[in-house]
Formats: C-alpha cells, structure tokens, sequence
C-alpha cells in the first residue's frame, strides 16, 4: 500500500513536471516567435538591427503576455487551453499589425472584414499547429535563430550593392552633418555673441565658410531632398507629407556609391527616414536607436491601449512600462546622443574604408529640450533653473496671417533654450570630429556642416518653421574642411543647399558630367558673382494652392506670394545691405523702387518655374508611428 502511494506521489510529482515544463515552452516559444517577427520587419525597414536590451524586452513582454493567456485558458477550458491561448496570441501578435500597416482606417467596412478574415483563419489554423507541438517549437527555434543569429555569423554588416572604385582610388572620405533647425546668424562664425557653437567655429576657422547660403525650402523633408538631388523643390515634387523620393533622379548618395564609397546614413529626424526613401543609394541607412522601439507593434499597441485610457481618466504608460530602460519617449537631446553614440561607434570600427557618412541632428529643433547645463549660459542671471514654455503658440500657415505674440520676457527664454540646444548639437558635432581624430582619418575627410532651414521667433509675426521664407528660416550655414585640398577663408558669394552634391562630386572625382541638376560646384571656378541668383520656395495644396517664392541676386531679395483659395497676394522687396532683418518692403515706397531693379528680379522668378514635378515623388502611407513622431516636433 505504502509503495503505491509513493508511486502515486511520484506520477503526480512528473505530472506536474510536465505542466510546468510545458507551460515554460509555450511562454519561451511565444517570446521567441514574437521578438523574432518584430526584429525581421523592423529589419527588413531598412533599420539598423535592434540592439539585445530590445530583444530581450520584446522576448519577455511577449513571453509574460504568452503566460498569461494560457492562464487564462486553463480557467476557461483545461483540455483545450494550449490551442486557446495559441490562438488567443497570435491575434495578439498579428492584429496590431494588420491594423496598423494593411488596414489604417479602423472601423472602415475594409477593416472590420480584413479583421473578421484575420480571426476566422487564425481560429481554424493555430488549433492545428498547435496539435503538432514538437515541430512548430523546433520551427519556430529555427525562424528565431535564423533572424538573430545567423546575422552575427556573417559578421553583421550590411550587403550593398557592389561598388566600383575609379582608377587611383578614392581621394578622401566624406562626412556630411546636417543640423536641423539651425540658422545661421545664432552661430558664432556668423556674428553671434553668445557661445552656441565651439566647434562649428573651429571648423569654420580651418575650411570654407559660406556666409550666404540659402535653403530651399522651409522644413526639413524638401530641403533635404533639394540637398540629396540638386534639384530645386518644384522639380524633385517632395512637397506634402505623403510624398517620398522619387527614382528618376540620381542621388549624392547614388552618386558616392557608384564611385566607390561605403555609403551610411544616421538620421534622428522621422521626415529623413527610409519610409520617405531617403534611404536610397545608402548602404546603411540607421533612422535613430532611440526610434527603434517605437517601429514595433507592441509599442504601438501598448500606445494605442495608454491613449485609450487616458481619454477615460486613468493615466497609464504601458508601453514605457514594457520597454523599461530603453530609449522610447525620449527628447530630441537623448535621440542625438544615441545617435552621435552610434556614429562615433561606426566611425572607430570602419575608418579604413573609403565612406560617405550622413548625419542628421535634431537638437535644435522644437520643443528645445537640451540638458539645463547647455542652457543656464544663455538665460538671464535670475533664471530660477526649470526648462520654460516648451511648445510656443501655434503657428499660422500663411503670410497674411498673424500668430499669437508673446511677452518679450518669455519669447526670449524661449531663444535661451533654442540656443541650449544649438549648443547641445555642437558638442556631438565635436564628438564626431574627435573621433575622426583619434582614428586618423580627420584630415583626409571632406567635413560638410549645413542645416536645413532655421528658426522663426516672432521676427515677421510667427513661431516655428514651415511656410514662411524670412531670411531666419531660409539663411542657413555651410561650411566646407578639407586641409591640403581646399584653401581657408570665407565666401561671399551666393550659395544654396542645391550646391552641396555637385560640390562634392565635383572634389571627388572632378568634372563628371552631372545633367540636369539646379545646384553648380563652389570651387570649379564658376562661383557666379555677383550676377548669381539663389531662390526658394513653399508649396501648400491643403484648401487650395498657396505658393511663396523668393529670388535674391547681390543684396536684393524679392518674395511673391499668392494664396489661390482667398484671393490674396503679396510682393516684397527687400535690400538685405541696408536692412538685414527683413522689416522694410521697398515696393511700399515707389520712390525707392525705380533705383532697385525689380524688374530683374521678377523676371527671374517668372523663369524660375510655378508649376510642381508631381511625376518625380511619388506617395506613400505614413506610418502612424512616425505621424506619432511629427507630432512631438509640432507638425
């Protein structure tokens, strides 16, 4: 009797062993299975590969998520708890992402089919896998250890394409570093006072400064692309946020790769990513490792379900909660110190090859969030030490309207703060810079340092960027280093984003017969002069077509706006000599007009082109993540 006993204790003893053990592989499987799904489409984004503190988040949320359906099955049901809660999370899994990338318009009769198909397949089909255990496990190991190990095998860098080096190699490297939302006049290269920019400076003192460089447009997504193609905004057509870059045009990375050059890109700003196709011709594009766990599907559900409730009342963070430790909900700061953490990373590990690298800060860009040791310097001496306004007054879309002001002591700590974060950006710049010291490759590298566009701060009665054509949105830095190459100086001459790309090929391989770009290169010897014309331009087709153009030849800018939908227009002349804030419109005062040639510039303009190259971009679906993303930075 005794030892029946003992053997009844010891089956129920293995028995529950076996639960156990079973409930351990159905959670790792779920976690495995889940993560490894996650890593591949983010992958196949064109993303730099997840760091392992993401994995192992994304493998023990999904893991704990797989424990506790089973849970939950085994309540409902104890002989079909395995196939429930299969079943029950691989919706869970597939769901948010057919929701979020197939089907965009929740609650659309296309979405509540494509749903009711979804849970009607998975309903019939998970039951029977789940049947076959042992081979969907081994499968499921097979498909995990494909994604996450097999890439370390192979010494995890990227396939390019393959590439052709000209005769006599390469001359030098390239680094190109854009930062956003820079205007040139809070630089002290360009006259500022106040200490924003060490290290812009000290490049500027050793290379080219150009002191009047125009941007093509008035937010980063055309501007950029003006800068990758040459093209002025209205023949590349990246005008809205749906458009992407289009293929008929060859791009500066295309151009590099095609000579040769290893081609990487780092970009923390969401307009700059491979969703827009920014990506092409660059063998490795990384779109920030503090985005990356923002691309998942658990994060956007976990965002979706903390939105849901605090519309209810109940404040939540779930998706922090799962991503604990990792760089989710970060400042444009945070993003830039990971980002230059990952340059100057790439930097130490590939400075023996032949590269051209692209950086893309963000730092100065709104809400103006740098570390308050980058800000106390900039603020008045009774600063109490807490960050101000973060988000300024809305802004208006048109030049015929008028923003909410505010009062002059708060509208310059705003610029304290804006200024905190230019001089945030110039440290990683300097980082950068020093780590192409320490490999030995700095002064064999060609160093370009641009923005984008700049920064509007109630000069012409509005806040941010993004429509108007001041000079402190569209007068941005440009500075050009190479010893031994290129001489030391700084030019006056008239310069726009557009010349970047021919500049560069030009230095590197001379004369190539680039066709059919707008841009010319600065030190072919045919700067221009005086006779040389530099233009940009905003195109807005929401409520009707709303364009703004601006043509400047010596010190002479002339601005023509026209808003379709209401019927307005406006013609502005400024002499940038005399009054270099933009404050008197010359065609106000006919006796000042006569002597102005206005008449030039208008011609020019005319000639310039009011027509957009739709057939040049093409469309896309915004990521609702990334439209997440454009929210914090105010678009």
């Amino acid at each position: 009797m005794r030892i029946a006993v003992l053997k009844g204790d010891t089956v129920h003893e293995r028995t529950r062993a076996r639960i156990w053990l079973g409930v351990a592989v159905f959670a790792v499987a779920c976690g495995l299975l889940a993560e490894s799904i996650e890593v591949a489409r983010i992958q196949a984004g064109g993303v730099v590969p997840p760091g392992w503190a993401l994995r192992g988040a994304l493998f023990l949320a999904y893991a704990v998520i797989g424990l506790l359906l089973l849970g939950m099955a085994r309540l409902a049901g104890r002989g079909r708890a395995v196939a429930l809660a299969a079943t029950v999370f691989a919706l869970v899994v597939s769901l948010p992402w057919l929701n979020i990338v197939v089907l965009p318009r929740f609650g659309s009769l296309r979405s509540v089919l494509g749903n009711a198909a979804a849970v009607v397949l998975l309903a019939l089909v998970v039951p029977l896998l789940a049947r076959l255990r042992r081979t969907v496990v081994a499968a499921i190991v097979l498909f995990g250890a494909a994604v996450n190990v097999l890439p370390l095998l192979g010494g995890g860098a990227a396939v390019g394409p393959s590439r052709t080096v000209r005769d006599g190699g390469l001359p030098f490297n390239v680094m190109v570093v854009l930062i956003d939302t820079l205007r040139a006049d809070h630089l002290g290269a360009y006259g500022y006072a106040p200490p924003t920019s060490p290290n812009f400076d000290a490049l500027a003192r050793e290379g080219v400064l150009f002191e009047r460089t125009t941007a093509q447009a008035a937010y980063t997504k055309a501007s950029v692309a003006s800068l990758m193609t040459g093209l002025y905004v209205h023949n590349h057509g990246v005008i809205s946020s749906g458009d992407a870059m289009g293929g008929d045009r060859v791009t500066l990375a295309e151009e590099m790769q095609g000579r040769g050059y290893r081609t990487v890109a780092f970009s923390g700003n969401p307009w700059i990513t491979p969703e827009f196709r920014f990506d092409r011709g660059f063998d490795e594009f990384e779109s920030g490792r503090a985005t990356v766990p923002q691309l998942t599907a658990l994060y956007k559900s976990l965002r979706w379900v903390d939105r849901a409730l605090t519309a209810r009342g109940v404040s939540a963070n779930l998706s922090s909660l799962a991503f604990w430790g990792l760089s989710t909900n970060l400042s444009n700061w945070e993003r830039d110190g990971l980002m230059t953490d990952a340059v100057v990373d790439w930097i130490g590990a590939n400075s023996d090859d032949p590269f051209f690298l692209y950086v893309h800060l963000i730092g100065p860009h709104e809400p103006y969030d740098p570390p308050l040791e980058y800000v106390r310097k900039f603020h008045t001496p009774d600063w109490d030490g807490r960050l101000g306004r973060t988000v300024r007054p809305a802004r208006v879309q048109t030049i015929f309207e008028t923003a909410e002001p505010l009062e002059e002591r708060e509208r310059l700590a705003l610029i304290a703060q804006y200024d905190g974060a230019i001089a945030y950006s110039d440290a990683q710049l300097g980082r950068m810079i020093d780590a192409l010291r320490r490999s030995g490759v700095l002064d064999r590298t060609l160093v370009v340092v641009t923005a984008d566009h700049g920064e509007e701060f109630y000069e012409h009665r509005n806040w941010r960027h993004g429509n108007q054509l001041y000079n402190e949105v569209v007068h941005v830095p440009l500075l050009f280093r190479l010893p031994g190459r290129l001489p030391t100086g700084r030019r006056t001459d008239l310069t726009m984003l557009v010349d970047v790309l021919p500049t560069i090929v030009d230095l590197v391989s001379g004369p190539d017969g680039l066709q059919g770009i707008d841009g010319q290169a600065l030190f072919a010897g045919a700067s221009g002069g005086a006779t040389r014309a530099a233009f940009s331009e905003h195109w807005w087709f929401e409520g009707g077509t709303y364009v703004s153009q601006t043509v400047r030849q010596g010190a002479l800018k002339l601005q023509e706006t026209r808003d379709e939908a209401r019927g307005l227009e406006r013609s502005e002349l400024y002499d940038l000599a005399a009054d270099r804030s933009e404050q008197r419109n010359l065609l106000e005062n006919s006796a000042a007009v006569s002597d102005n040639g206005v008449g030039e510039l208008q011609s020019l303009l005319a000639r310039f082109g009011d027509k957009v190259s739709v057939a040049s971009s093409v469309s896309v679906e915004v990521d609702p993540s990334t439209k997440e993303r454009l929210h914090v930075l105010g678009y």
